[in-house]
């Protein structure tokens, strides 16, 4: 029962990655600045690092995932979480087959209910200590997400709107050359410095300070455009989604199979690595599904309201994993994408799909629960 057990942990970790990793990544694919493989590969590095990192920081929701839900002195045993792996995976595996983004950490949730009311009755389920801990940030997460991301579009796109195009560069020109320093030189060049040479010339170096188009190439030592930082921006706030996803997913995953470790020496690592390998593979090897319904079937996202909403998911995930708040990164990201929609066209927002994906969410946590109870009750 032990090897069953890590292996369906194995399994929920690769279906998560499947479900979850092109999450973070979908701005940059609905956006046009990545190649789905490029962002899958980009997501499932990031997602590892933070599942690696999350084996130091994440106590709080280890804890919770392993025994918070149920009374103290409850004895869970492999069979126990054998039923709510079961129930967990057979969700999270479907959706992904049908490109649905939701949320593993509702499916683990509703399995543990699940099994738990068939394993230890009513009374030993903790209901006050769910809806603190679970329901609230989970129902929370995406309308705080989508209202972030509405609010905040608009400064970004000011901004944007008048930085767009700027570029600052540094050419280098050789020469007879004065040593003195220039300042405020014309013809959009900012100042210059100059350095002597042993014969008579010299290099100086121009900062030359326009738009993109007329930026000089030939001599150009180094040079900043606004397009070139926003880029960068939309690189990092993508892999910060995926790492934060990684951190806070990570333990709930992992709780499950510290009970068959519990004799095996470094067994709380060796469940991290199981589940940190096993997500990276999944988003991989099965990710491209999801990772097309939310980069291409939700809305159109330009520059600032793609930017807007990687940005607030990852700050969001990543405060949530410090404070222990099992939050849904599918709840976040999908949340801030609709928001990102909105403010950019709400006509353009593809109500349809947004719709399916709220079903998906509502039957996530009775499914995986009914799912959970039958298999207890036949491994009983």
């Amino acid at each position: 029962m032990s090897i069953v057990l890590l292996c369906l942990v194995a399994t929920l970790a690769f279906a998560n990655g499947s479900n979850d990793n092109g999450k973070g990544v979908a701005t940059l694919v609905g956006f046009g600045a990545a190649r789905p493989l490029t962002a899958l590969v980009y997501a499932a590095i990031a997602t590892a690092v933070g599942g690696v990192v999350s084996f130091r920081l994440a106590g709080g929701l280890l804890q919770g995932f392993s025994t918070g839900l149920f009374a103290k002195g409850v004895a869970a045993d492999n069979a126990f979480f054998v039923a709510v792996l079961i129930g967990a995976c057979a969700w999270v595996l479907l959706a992904s087959r049908f490109g649905m983004p939701v949320s593993t950490t509702h499916a683990i949730i509703g399995a543990l209910c699940g099994a738990g009311l068939v394993a230890f009755g009513n009374a030993r389920m903790q209901w006050s200590f769910l809806g603190a801990k679970f329901a609230v940030p989970l129902a929370v997460s995406p309308i705080l997400s989508l209202a972030v991301v509405y609010a905040i579009a608009w400064p970004v796109l000011f901004l944007i709107g008048r930085l767009a195009g700027r570029c600052i560069c540094v050419v280098e020109q050789v020469g007879a050359l004065e040593p003195v320093v220039v300042a405020g030189g014309g013809g959009g060049v900012g100042g210059s410095v100059a350095y002597p040479g042993g014969d008579g010339g010299g290099i100086r170096l121009d900062v030359v300070v326009g738009n993109e188009r007329t930026c000089p190439i030939h001599g150009r030592v180094a040079a900043a455009s606004t397009t070139g930082v926003s880029s960068a921006v939309h690189w990092l706030s993508g892999g910060l989604i995926s790492f934060a996803r990684g951190w806070n997913d990570t333990p709930k995953i992992a709780a499950l199979s510290l009970f068959a470790l519990a004799g095996v020496n470094h067994g709380t690592a060796v469940g991290f690595a199981i589940v940190t390998v096993a997500m990276a593979v999944g988003g991989l090897v099965a990710g491209r599904k999801v990772l097309d319904t939310l980069s291409n079937k939700l809305t159109p996202l330009p520059l600032a309201e793609s930017l807007t909403a990687s940005l607030v998911t990852a700050g969001l995930v990543i405060t949530a994993s410090r404070i222990a708040l099992p939050v849904s990164t599918t709840h976040v990201a999908t949340g801030s994408i609709i928001g990102a929609g909105l403010k950019n066209n709400p006509a353009g927002v593809k109500w349809g799909k947004v719709g399916e994906i709220l079903l998906s969410w509502l039957i996530t946590l009775p499914v995986a629960a009914l799912i959970a109870a039958g298999a207890k009750a036949l491994i009983h």
